[in-house]
């Protein structure tokens, strides 16, 4: 876990949500393995990792011998396979990533506005004015951007919820930040940015995010980069 200075860069991994979901599986946890790659699908290996052990889960599957190390370091040296996993094997639904099998999501990506401005219509945004206001709008910067992992085909995409309001990317994400028209709500520089999280807060999922960019969810959590904070709320 990399800390952020500064602004608000943060995924929060519901632990408990990756439990229950595993609990519910068909098989006995300990004869399952967790499937762990990409560190757990961008959620944090070795927290992940001990959530499951705790909930029974008999094994994981890493796809790297520095996973395997961590999670020898961690004190978990019997419970690692490298490549082919026995018994029934916990994917992606073990973080709701899975649109056919449909389970809590575990993580919530959040950032903040660290700018507000009223703008006509027709003014262009960000680079190569890929979008443009089609009347006067409240535009707000945010600051995620590609070097964090947000996948660049989410501009003009992707739903984002400021504060109460759900909008959209508008234009070109750039690499520390991208821009969301809010329309005529308004919105202050510190303000939370939802970019997805649980829909029964009202916030965009990372499967509609996956729907409206059209790749996989668990593409989109897996790129997310080391300079957005896990956070692992109790």
């Amino acid at each position: 876990m990399v800390a952020t200075t500064g602004v608000r860069r943060r995924a929060h991994i519901d632990l408990d949500a990756i439990r229950s979901t595993a609990a519910s599986a068909a098989s006995p946890l300990p004869d399952c393995t967790a499937d762990l790659r990409a560190d757990a699908y961008g959620h944090g290996l070795i927290p992940v990792a001990r959530a499951l052990t705790d909930a029974g889960v008999g094994g994981f599957l890493v796809s790297r011998v520095e996973d395997a190390a961590a999670l020898a370091d961690d004190g978990l040296p019997a419970r690692v396979f490298v490549g082919q996993a026995p018994g029934p094997l916990l994917g992606t639904s073990l973080f709701g990533l899975d649109p056919a099998h449909p389970t809590a999501p575990a993580m919530r990506l959040e950032g903040e506005v660290v700018s507000v401005k009223r703008v006509p219509a027709d003014r262009g945004v960000s680079y190569g004015y890929t979008y443009r206001t089609s009347r006067p709008s409240t535009l707000v910067l945010v600051a995620l951007g590609y070097a964090d992992g947000i996948l660049r085909v989410a501009s003009n995409k992707a739903p984002v919820k400021v504060g109460d309001t759900v909008g959209r990317i508008t234009g070109r994400i750039a690499m520390d930040q991208f821009v969301v028209n809010i329309g005529d709500d308004t919105a202050r520089p510190g303000d939370p940015v939802v970019l997805f999280g649980d829909s029964a807060r009202g916030e965009p999922t990372v499967l509609d995010w996956a729907d409206a960019l059209g790749v996989d969810a668990p593409v989109i959590t897996s790129r997310l980069g080391r300079r957005i904070e896990r956070t692992y709320p109790a």
